[in-house]
This record gives C-alpha cells, structure tokens and sequence, in this order.
C-alpha cells in the first residue's frame, strides 16, 4: 500500500478512536491538532486510551510500594562522605520506576535525601503505570520557598512587561498578574479594564524598551500578603524620539498568594511608569 492509502486508513482507526474516547470517557478533542501525521495520532490516542482504562480503576499506593518498598538507609546513619552516593542510589531506583522529583530551587544532598526518605515515599499516588509515562513531583509543593517564589514573581511580571507579553490582555494572568484585588500606585482599587488601559498608555509611550534589570533587596510576608521593596533600572526609546533614556531607582510591589501556588502581583510603583490611573 502506498504512503497516502495508509494514512486514510490510519485517519479512519483514529476517528473510530476518538469516538470511543467521546463514549467511555467524555473527552473533547476541539483543541487538537490536525497537523499531526496520522501514525502519530494513532499511538497518542492508544496512550489516551490506556491512561483512562487504568486511570478509571487505579487504586492508591505509597511511592514506597511503587518502586519495591527498598531498604532505605535512615540519614542520621549515612558518613557526609557517602551521601551523596545513596541520593544518586534512591534517585536512580525512582528513575527505574518513572518516577521524578523537581526542585524549582537549589536544596542540599542532605535535604534532598531527606525529603525523599522521610516525606516523598510515603506519599500516596495513583498506580498507574503506562511505558514512558513520567509522574513528577515538586519539592517546592510540598515546602513552599515564599521569598524566592515572590523574587520570581516580580522578575516574570518586570520580564513580561518590559518584553511586550502584556499586549495581549487574555496571556496577562499569565504573568504573575492577580486577576482580582488590582490597586494602582496610590491604593485605589483598579478594574482589569483600567489595568489594561495603563499597561496600552505604557506600551505606547514606551513602544521600544532595549534592556531591563531588577534586584529584590526587602521582602516582608503577612500571612497571605506580601511587600517587596526592589531597585529597577530600564533603558528605552521613547514615543517620537530617537535617543534612550534611563529610567533608575527604587521601586515596590505588593502580592497576594495564589491560589494556583506562588504569588501575584497585585500592586506595583516603579521608576519611568506611573501606575495610577486618572481621576
């Protein structure tokens, strides 16, 4: 059979497929590609298939039943000298088990060991297991670092802005931007439309910005509120200008926690932008 009789085979199995899928399961498939090449299509439905069929009965086992309940060294008995070697040793047999661990921000071997023998092994997961299927885990969800996640968010809102990511108002929430509570420079409640509408006056008397950089240097957490203090500097070319101008000095934000995890911008002043709307 020649290459084109077999896509149109292919793409008839694939609709069979996801017809199926629509039955058994409910799932919708509007946002999918139909640029994928339809032999791939075929293997991403069957691996769909499979994780609902096992995803439908999985029962609840710890990671530690999941890799083999090993014999694991307690970290009050290991040398300094051989830590290192027996994380390697447990990172390696969660590997075996597709198993991953993520650490947003720099940890000791000390901590990380710990945190896997102590916390991770115990912690209940779903047993489905469907070849190259990875499950993750995130350190930073289990011990959340506020003053670095706040740092984070100032650099992402800074880093969007400056780089005209808040253009377009539907990716805003996705730059560390509270989608409630905003407040201008003065602590007047500002609507989304009058963010907006300050984030399109900045654009437009900025329209080309060359370079940016930040530096958080005070941070202050209440419970699910936060204030940091922050010194920025930009450079820019104006509207209807030709030469670059610096803007440089003290700046300060206010964040709540998100619900998502990390925390949103909720109020900023900086330095060249006035972020008060008009009365």
């Amino acid at each position: 059979m020649d290459d084109d009789f077999q896509d149109r085979i292919q793409h008839i199995l694939n609709e069979k497929k996801k017809e199926d899928l629509r039955e058994q399961y409910g799932m919708l498939f509007e946002g999918h590609s139909e640029n994928m090449p339809p032999q791939a299509e075929g293997e991403w439905l069957d691996y769909i298939t499979e994780f609902e069929r096992q995803f439908e009965n999985a029962k609840q086992i710890s990671v530690r039943e999941r890799i083999g309940h090993p014999d694991v060294k307690p970290l009050a008995q290991i040398p300094e000298s051989d830590l290192a070697i027996e994380l390697d040793r447990i990172l390696d047999l969660l590997g075996e088990h597709n198993i991953a661990i993520d650490f947003l921000h720099e940890q000791s071997d000390r901590e990380m060991y710990r945190f896997i023998t102590e916390e991770l092994l115990d912690e209940m997961t779903d047993d489905i297991r469907i070849p190259g299927m990875v499950s993750h885990f995130i350190y930073e969800e289990f011990h959340p670092n506020d003053e670095d996640d706040i740092t984070e968010a100032i650099d992402q809102f800074l880093y969007a802005l400056f780089r005209e990511q808040l253009k377009d108002p539907e990716s805003m929430f996705c730059h560390s931007v509270s989608q409630e509570n905003m407040h201008d420079a003065n602590g007047k409640p500002l609507s989304m439309e009058e963010f907006k509408e300050l984030v399109s006056g900045f654009y437009e008397a900025y329209p080309v910005v060359i370079e940016h950089s930040v530096e958080v240097n005070h941070i202050v957490i209440d419970g699910d509120s936060s204030t940091a203090q922050a010194n920025v500097s930009w450079h820019a070319i104006p509207k209807k200008e030709q030469a670059v101008v610096k803007h440089e000095g003290p700046a300060e934000f206010k964040l709540t926690r998100s619900i998502y995890g990390g925390w949103d911008i909720i109020q900023a002043s900086m330095p060249g932008w006035v972020f008060q709307k008009k009365e």
